[in-house]
């Protein structure tokens, strides 16, 4: 490759880590928790190895085929890189990317040999500190002088979440030198990165840091909690190369949700809900439509809030005839006919749909502002336009009872979302909901719950009758696999069709693992194989 000469920074993507690890490191807390429970009914065990979904597709093509397609939809650009590059290179610093660092590390060692000033992790989708100690320590293996700078959502949350003591314990376990609290962050990084370039770098006026200054002892700097304009965070399309911003590339049109769902902390962190003009959006769109885009992913937490908006949004895509499809997250409860038409038209091809509950008095509790039947009436429309649905549903939040989960299996049965996944409550202290801790019993934490109708051991039991219940929708579950890969895998050769019919073999295997420690998953893998015939190109 050819060297960037005086590399400031490198930006590493998701590290997807050997679930196995995770699977020894949850089960001796099975009777404790239902974090196990939670991650055995979103993978397989096969052949001895701990595997998610995509791994599972991986497998089954390669049985067909003979060769290991390498399937992951990380393999996609990574959003949070893009926007740290550009925010980067608009204040003058330069900076490289390693996208997937499962797949990438030889572009990672290769950047390492130019010495870059700084190497910065992302944590957005991460939960533990083990992905951060694997790229660590890769880091360290090839440029031991290099400072490693941690920011992202994890960081925040353990920061924000624990003592000092403990909050030192996780980070020096992660062995990186500076770590960036903040829910935004870009300005903090760029602030650190610049002062770098110094001979006798001064961290101790940059806000928002927590580093190692002595090898022994964290030093944490003022807190002045960034509220960055969303214009400077936009994707500086020119600045990548053609070929890795297509054919798929991601895009963040608006910061925060404007909801206040009471099982998130979302908005509180991200705050007011901002929003780019149309113009802005439309002006990137069409770059990336000139280069190539085939398909977009919209990652907005409330891409169709407001609604007028949203429809103009929809208009300029109809209006510019893009040659492209894309997928968002949308909220039925925020739609008319008109919305759904408009989406259709405009290259929708597939949605996250966070409904969480088919029970009324359950989603007035979520305070989700909405009515199962403005659920059914929106999948009812969403499949009349073949677009696929990906429902989300929560098992277990305080006032859940039996007769609430069945009507939540009733309302999937009813309406046969394409996909679903239905996951077992996890509680942080934080969220709205806790304010009514006393009126619900609500006591405990993470997987570890209970409340006045229900415990976390009730929650995962029901989780796994909904599983062998549902039979009108397929489980695409939490880990490796969600509504984004659909339109990759297609792209790839796997027709909706064909990972419909591979899901239903796989949703098999989950349940027959509730029953069976070791089953024998001969028959299901020979349905796994049909589903993928004819062979696809990977």
């Amino acid at each position: 490759m050819s060297a960037t000469p005086d590399l400031d920074c490198v930006l590493i993507g998701y590290n997807d880590v050997d679930l196995q690890w995770v699977d020894e490191e949850l089960k001796p807390l099975r009777h404790a928790s239902g974090g196990y429970r939670h991650f055995r009914a979103n993978t397989v065990c096969l052949d001895g190895d701990r595997i998610h979904f995509t791994e599972l597709l991986n497998r089954t093509l390669a049985d067909a085929t003979g060769r290991h397609p390498g399937l992951h939809v990380a393999r996609t650009p990574s959003l949070a890189c893009c926007i740290l590059k550009s925010f980067l290179a608009h204040r003058g610093l330069r900076a490289e990317i390693v996208n997937f660092f499962n797949t990438d590390r030889d572009r990672l060692i290769d950047l390492l040999a130019q010495k870059p000033r700084a190497v910065a992790i992302t944590t957005t989708v991460y939960t533990t500190a083990r992905p951060i100690i694997d790229i660590v320590e890769c880091i360290r293996r090839y440029d031991a002088d290099t400072t490693i700078i941690v920011g992202g959502p994890h960081i925040y949350n353990v920061c924000s979440d624990h003592d000092v003591e403990t909050r030192d314990f996780l980070l020096q376990e992660m062995g990186a030198d500076v770590y960036v609290f903040d829910s935004q962050g870009e300005l903090t990084l760029s602030a650190v990165v610049a002062a770098l370039r110094s001979a006798k770098p001064d961290l101790s006026a940059v806000p928002n840091l927590i580093y190692d200054g002595d090898g022994v002892t964290f030093t944490q700097t003022r807190r002045l909690p960034e509220n960055n304009p969303l214009d400077e965070t936009n994707i500086d399309w020119p600045l990548f190369d053609p070929d890795y911003i297509t054919p798929f590339a991601w895009m963040r049109t608006a910061r925060s949700c404007a909801y206040n769902c009471a099982f998130c902390r979302y908005p509180a962190l991200g705050g007011a809900l901002v929003l780019n003009d149309v113009e802005v959006v439309e002006r990137q769109l069409q770059f990336l439509a000139g280069e190539g885009l085939k398909h977009l992913y919209f990652i907005d937490d409330t891409f169709n809030v407001p609604l007028p908006r949203f429809k103009d949004l929809c208009r300029m895509m109809i209006r510019n005839r893009f040659d492209f499809t894309w997928t968002s997250y949308f909220r039925c409860s925020n739609a008319d006919e008109e919305t759904f038409d408009l989406i259709k038209a405009a290259g929708c091809v597939a949605v996250f749909a966070g409904i969480e509950s088919g029970d009324a008095r359950v989603l007035k509790n979520m305070n989700k502002k909405a009515l199962v039947q403005t659920y059914r009436n929106g999948l009812r429309m969403l499949a009349e336009r073949d677009i696929a649905a990906y429902a989300s549903f929560i098992i277990g939040f305080p006032g859940e009872t039996a007769e609430s989960v069945q009507h939540t299996i009733d309302f999937i049965q009813e309406t046969a979302p394409t996909f679903y996944s239905a996951e077992a409550y996890f509680h942080d202290p934080k969220v709205p909901v806790q304010e009514r801790a006393a009126e619900f019993g609500l006591l405990g934490a993470g997987y570890s719950w209970t409340h006045a109708t229900m415990d976390w051991e009730e929650a995962q039991a029901h989780v796994e009758r909904l599983h062998r219940s549902v039979d009108r929708s397929v489980l695409l579950p939490l880990y490796g696999m969600d509504v984004w890969s659909v339109p990759y895998f297609e792209a790839n050769g796997v027709s909706r069709g064909q990972l419909v019919d591979f899901l239903r073999a796989a949703q098999a295997m989950v349940v027959r693992s509730f029953d069976e420690d070791r089953p024998d998953y001969t028959a299901e893998r020979a349905r796994l194989r049909d589903a993928l015939a004819p062979p696809v190109n990977a």
